[in-house]
This record gives C-alpha cells, structure tokens and sequence, in this order.
C-alpha cells in the first residue's frame, strides 16, 4: 500500500511518534490545556505533562477524519478503557477510517495470563491470602486510590487509568473477525507487516500483554 494515508495512533499517552496523529481521552489532557488556569491544575494534581503533539479525540463518538482515510491504527492499552458498548463502537469508527487492505493493530492486557497468575497464588499457601488483592491491583479493575484530600480527589476524577473491559487472545481476535477484518493474528513485539508501527510499538507494552492485528479487505 503506498505510504500516503493518515496513521492514527488513539489512545496514546504520553507516546508520540512524527507521522502520526496522536490522539487521547483522557479528562486530564483537557485539564491542563485550559488557559491560565491549566498549568496550576497540573501541579495541584500531579496531573501527567502532556506532549504538545497530543491532540484530544474520542474514537467512541467519532473524530473528524474522512471514511477510509487512513492507512494504519493503533492502539496500545486502551481498548481495555472502554465498555462493551463502546469498544464495539470504537471498532466501528476505526473500520471506518481504515482503506482498503488498511491495518489495525492492538496491544491489551491479556486476561488469560492474571488468570493463570491468579490461580497459581490462590494454590499458593503463602500467596492465597492475597491472591484476590493481587489480580484486582494487577488487572486495574480494583480502586485502591485514597481521596481524602483535594489533590487526590482531583487525581481520581481526572483519571482514565481503570479497565472497564478485558480479553484474551481467542476474544479479541474474534472481535477483529466479527468487525470484518481478514488475516486475523495474534503479533509479537516487531513482527510489522508496515515498519511505520515501529514509530508508536515499544517493548515494555508486551510483558503481560496481547496483541492482535487485522487488515481491512
């Protein structure tokens, strides 16, 4: 495919990479973009320092992007953020967005492996007692955040670090095929098919990690 379309990085954090538009959700980047009052909310809170390359957009409800106007997306660490409801229609946009033999790839926490963790301390003696505390803190579907003070609570309502949803590589593969996407596969860390995804893949996205990538027909 000739090099010639958006690359759409969603959900990136405070990873940027040149080429790509670089987009994120989270109420904090809005947060500290406000004028005047931005940069002391930032401190108050302890609030992330966001990379001027990162512009706010909601793949849920849609960006401001022609239909099949993109080569490449990706998304590392985030589908897990969404609901059901919205993961199905986060994957309806970016089918959208996507051309023809256009390239989604995806890295989530991978469900399958804190299960096996899970059961391995429950059959533990010394690790059975925390074995419940252990899977909700590694799999972010626990709040064990205090908010007693302002800046915490500040922290809390600013932040878009729990997981709503989690999967394994046999569910979210299956969500790429019911999407329509065709040579379905599950990645490992530089096996791209287009080299610009070395551009926004890193190596510490994978410990504990899936990934799964699709082309468009």
């Amino acid at each position: 495919m000739p090099a010639s379309g958006v690359c759409l990085h969603i959900g990136c954090g405070l990873v940027v990479a040149p080429g790509w538009q670089n987009l994120d959700t989270s109420p904090s980047l809005r947060l500290v973009r406000l004028p005047l009052l931005g940069p002391g909310l930032q401190r108050l809170a302890g609030l992330p320092p966001w990379p001027a390359a990162v512009a706010y957009g909601d793949i849920v409800r849609g960006l401001s992007l022609k239909p099949e106007s993109c080569d490449l997306v990706y998304a590392s660490h985030m589908l897990e953020h969404l609901t059901l409801p919205d993961f199905h229609r986060a994957m309806g946009h970016i089918f959208g967005y996507l051309r023809s033999q256009g390239t989604f790839r995806a890295v989530v926490p991978d469900l399958a492996a804190l299960v096996a963790q899970y059961e391995r301390d429950r059959h533990n003696p010394e690790a059975a007692p925390q074995a419940a505390h252990r899977l909700m803190i590694d799999s972010l579907l626990g709040n064990n955040l205090p908010r007693q003070t302002i800046p915490q609570r500040l922290r809390l309502a600013f932040a878009n670090n729990h997981h709503q949803w989690m999967w394994d590589q046999a569910s979210l593969a299956e969500a790429f095929r019911h999407q329509g996407y065709i040579k379905v596969r599950c990645c490992e860390y530089g096996d791209w098919r287009d080299p610009r995804f070395a551009d926004v893949e890193h190596p510490e996205s994978f410990p504990g990690a899936i990934a799964i990538e699709g082309i468009k027909p």
